[in-house]
């Protein structure tokens, strides 16, 4: 009896054993080579049934600009554990007001098309958006009112989130933009990362070792 219990446990041993060994070689990035690892895991949103993917930003940032249309691939295309943000970066003050633009725009309910506006008025059409005046004049043309601008633009909900976007830049030490951070514990831009490809490609296998380690 006892022989006839050994062998099946071992096949369940070695499945076990063959499972990992495939799930570990199928990774094919590594730290400090193609993404880096955070010393303290934070997340931008708390939904623990999901893993956060965040794309931290500037509208400044051509490269940003361009990144755009890789981004909306990966939307489409990503896996449904994958719960996918966005957050302005903010290295001084500067940065600051281009990141109460985005949270205004997030405030007032259409985030989705102002945030296009927003890169093309930079890019294509030279605005550097610096001026509360001319920022409005975005908003403006998507049917929002001054006074609905001004109630949000240095609301407290906004300067809150502006703070927090501040205080996690220096935290996941981001000193180049677009950075993707996972779950709050790795970024994707190490030395071997060159592409907008390589960038979502490490994203995504970091996200899926995070959601198979659960």
């Amino acid at each position: 009896m006892i022989k006839k219990l050994i062998t099946p446990i071992l096949s369940i041993c070695f499945l076990l054993v063959a499972t990992i060994l495939v799930a570990d070689n199928h990774w094919q990035f590594e730290n400090n080579k193609h993404y880096r690892t955070l010393s303290i895991a934070e997340n931008l949103s708390i939904a623990e049934e999901k893993i956060e993917v965040l794309e931290i930003f500037a509208y400044s940032c051509n490269h940003c600009f361009n990144f755009e249309t890789y981004l909306d691939q990966f939307e489409k295309s990503k896996a449904d554990y994958i719960d996918f943000k966005k957050m302005p970066v903010v290295f001084n003050d500067n940065y600051k007001m281009h990141a109460r633009i985005y949270y205004t725009a997030e405030s007032l309910g259409n985030l989705d098309v102002m945030h296009r506006e927003i890169f093309k008025a930079m890019h294509l059409d030279r605005k550097s958006l610096m001026d509360e005046n001319e920022i409005y004049e975005v908003f403006a043309k998507q049917g929002i009112t001054k006074q609905q601008f001004l109630s949000r633009f240095r609301s407290f909900t906004v300067e809150s989130k502006v703070n927090r976007a501040q205080r996690l830049t220096s935290k996941y030490r981001i000193r180049s933009t677009p950075t993707m951070v996972i779950n709050g514990k790795y970024t994707a831009n190490g030395p071997a990362v060159k592409t907008f490809e390589d960038m979502l490609a490490v994203s995504k296998e970091l996200a899926e070792r995070e959601f198979l380690s659960r």
